[in-house]
This record gives C-alpha cells, structure tokens and sequence, in this order.
C-alpha cells in the first residue's frame, strides 16, 4: 500500500503571481510512503490462529428473565414431548416482549428461557438480535434430559455468509430453465427433484 503526498513550494506574493503560476510544476515533488512488510503476515497468522467453532454447552442452572406470568400452561406437553430453551448474555437490564404475550425483564447476565414451541424462540431471537443487538441460541430438550443444539447451526446467523456452508434446498438454474408444470403434471408417473 503506498501514500503519495505532494509538497510544494511557497506561494509567490501577489506581485509576482503570474511569474510563479509557470514555475509551480517544477517546484513539485512526489513522496511515496511504504507499508512495512511484516504486517501483513501478523494479520494472516490471527486469522489463521482462530480456533474452530464448537457447539456451545447449555448450564441448567442459568436464571431465568423477571417474569410475573405464565406460560398458560404451554409447557406440560414437556412431561411427555421436548420443549425448547433459548439462552442469551444480556449487558444490562431490560424489558423486553416474550413471544408468549405480557413482558419480562431480562436479567444482566445470563438468560434462560423455555417455550413450548421453536418459533417462539425464533420469534425471541429477531426480537433480541434486532433491537438489543443481542446473540441468543436455543436448544431443543427431550423429556429424557438429552439436549440438541438447534441455532444458530454452524455458529453464524443464516443471513451472514459464512464459508463452507453447504446451501440447502438450491437449484443451480435460471427459473427459464425448468421444466414445463404440464409435462411433470400429466405425466402419469412420479419424478424425482434431479429429473427437473
């Protein structure tokens, strides 16, 4: 990377103006700065030193945000189905809206919070990633204590790019290539996703 600075003489008095408008250009002279070699290296060790995501773990024991409601009773399919907990490291206190309806103040700290469904806690994570700028996951756990981590996936929100990801569900095709609807509709026989 290299910075011109250009340095130039004086300016002449009034009086002799148009006698130093001719002799500017000659008075110029450019300066080139370099960069050090070195750090673009030191750069490329820290991106190369950064250690592979893992799955986070979920600790039980994390309290739960200052809530006065219910859940209305969402939570009882738990006994014999999953349910689902959502985690997130808040910097302060907060009221925030639980996807469930009524409020809650999310305690500095850690944050645990379960809800019967996972588009509660998708609905949760927009919320807190929107207007708190907050990174919350969630997990799904059964009823016999197993725990699965559910989102972010890979470590990374599905609306960032992150390299190696693997699209799902992608067609690699402009729409005019697809095949005609009335020839996979009536053509009396099942056709496999490859064949279209």
């Amino acid at each position: 990377m290299a910075v011109m600075m250009r340095t130039q003489a004086p300016a002449a008095t009034r009086a002799s103006s148009r006698v130093a408008v001719a002799a500017r250009p000659a008075a110029r002279r450019a300066v080139v700065v370099r960069a050090e070699a070195e750090a673009a290296p030191a750069a490329a060790k820290k991106a190369a030193e950064k250690p592979a995501w893992t799955v986070p773990t979920l600790n039980p024991d994390t309290p739960s945000p200052i809530f006065g409601g219910s859940t209305g009773g969402l939570l009882r399919k738990a006994q014999a189905e999953e349910f689902y907990v959502i985690t997130w490291e808040a910097k302060k206190e907060q009221i925030f809206e639980m996807p469930t309806g009524g409020a809650a103040i999310m305690r500095q700290g850690p944050n645990l919070l379960k809800f019967s469904k996972k588009e509660q806690c998708l609905a949760l994570t927009t919320q807190l990633r929107n207007k708190f700028k907050l990174t919350p996951c969630f997990y799904r756990v059964f009823p016999d204590g197993k725990v699965q981590y559910l989102h972010p996936a890979d470590g990374v929100y599905p609306e960032k790019v992150n390299a190696g990801r693997v699209g799902a569900n992608q067609n690699m095709r402009r729409i005019g290539q697809n095949v005609n609807p009335i020839k996979v509709k009536f053509s009396g026989r099942m056709i496999s996703p490859a064949e279209i």
